[in-house]
């Protein structure tokens, strides 16, 4: 299972890597055929470090949990351990992106 694991996580890593850059160059490339020309760039806007912190707020979180359950023997030693550890950060991380979203969206509300 380890082999498995050792083998499947760099491939999927590479695999990941490959295609973002395909599809970030093939979008570009049909705007600029779409455009006639580059692409705009947008203003530049001052940027909001307080969405960042939540979502590595909610990182540190799930991995505080993760420590805090693995010490109280919640998480036992054996083959699904880390899929529970994974999946507790997951849900911290992605509940702090749900929060960071919630938060940036109640800003473009009260500018105006």
């Amino acid at each position: 299972m380890k082999e498995l694991v050792g083998i499947l996580v760099p491939a999927a890593l590479c695999a990941c890597v490959t295609l973002s850059i395909y599809f970030v160059t093939k979008f570009r490339y049909d705007a600029i055929k779409t455009l006639g020309g580059p692409i705009p760039r947008s203003p530049k806007s001052r940027f909001s470090w307080k969405r960042t912190g939540i979502v590595v707020l909610g990182f540190s979180i799930g991995l505080l949990l993760v420590g805090i359950l693995q010490n109280l023997n919640v998480i036992q030693a054996n083959d699904s351990r880390g899929f529970f550890i994974i999946g507790t950060i997951t849900f911290c991380v992605g509940t702090s992106l749900f929060i960071a979203d919630r938060v940036s969206s109640n800003e473009k509300e009260i500018d105006g």
